[in-house]
């Protein structure tokens, strides 16, 4: 059976390709594509990465069909925007910088008490060390499927208003923002309880990825993969 394979960050570098395809015999999984493809790039280490099935994390085990799109990517690191007046929640990536006001102008409607903002910007120096910026690659479509899905653990868990979440991509300069999180409530605590559940899960499973450019240098950042679907 054929299946489509997609590389992304540090392992798009690795195989030295963005996407190829993959001849396997009925019944194979994503363990068995895995091996395959290490077989065929030598410098390809997928182990301690994750694996997609046509824009859904799943295991190793996780048996592969004809026409399946697999996607290996690294540990996640943590267009314009449409106008969203009348909705309830707004996500997505953009090339273009973030404009916090605007979201808290827009999630300050009047039956909301509380409006909490997450601003996640360039650090530098880093570490000790000066970063020239951020270059942030993303998994496009799985990415908003997932910030959808965290927007709505988030409505499951609390009583809330107006969610904005959205992300850059490509170059961040430091001190600009590459993450905006806003969220309205009736009341501050669920709030600020909902504002930080979302940067972590953003940390955990959004398939976007950084690459750190330093004077001397540049390199992929380690990220997060769950125990339960991490590759080895």
């Amino acid at each position: 059976m054929r299946v489509d394979v997609l590389f992304f960050a540090l392992f798009r570098e690795q195989a030295g390709t963005r996407a190829t395809v993959l001849e396997l015999p009925e019944g194979a999984t994503v363990r068995d594509a895995q091996r395959a493809l290490e077989a065929r790039f030598p410098d390809l280490a997928l182990g301690q990465g994750l694996a997609a099935v046509n824009q859904e994390f799943r295991p190793a085990e996780h048996p592969l069909s004809e026409g399946d799109e697999l996607a290996f990517l690294p540990p996640v690191s943590g267009g314009g925007v449409p106008e969203v007046a009348e909705a309830q929640d707004s996500w997505g990536l953009t090339e273009e910088p973030l404009e916090p006001q605007r979201w808290l102008d827009w999630a300050s409607a009047p039956p909301y008490g509380a409006v909490v903002s997450f601003l996640g910007t360039t650090r530098s120096p880093n570490k000790g060390q000066e970063v020239a910026y951020l270059e942030y690659e993303a998994y496009g479509g799985m990415a908003e499927r997932v910030m959808g899905q965290i927007i709505a653990e988030m409505r499951g868990r609390w009583a809330l208003g107006r969610v904005a979440l959205w992300h850059r991509v490509g170059r961040v300069e430091p001190a600009e923002a590459s993450i905006l999180i806003v969220v309205s409530s009736p009341h501050r605590p669920e709030g600020f309880e909902a504002c930080r559940y979302a940067i972590e899960r953003v940390k955990q499973v959004l398939p976007v990825w950084k690459k750190e450019y330093l004077t001397d240098g540049s390199h992929w950042v380690e990220g997060f993969a769950p125990d339960g679907l991490r590759l080895r």
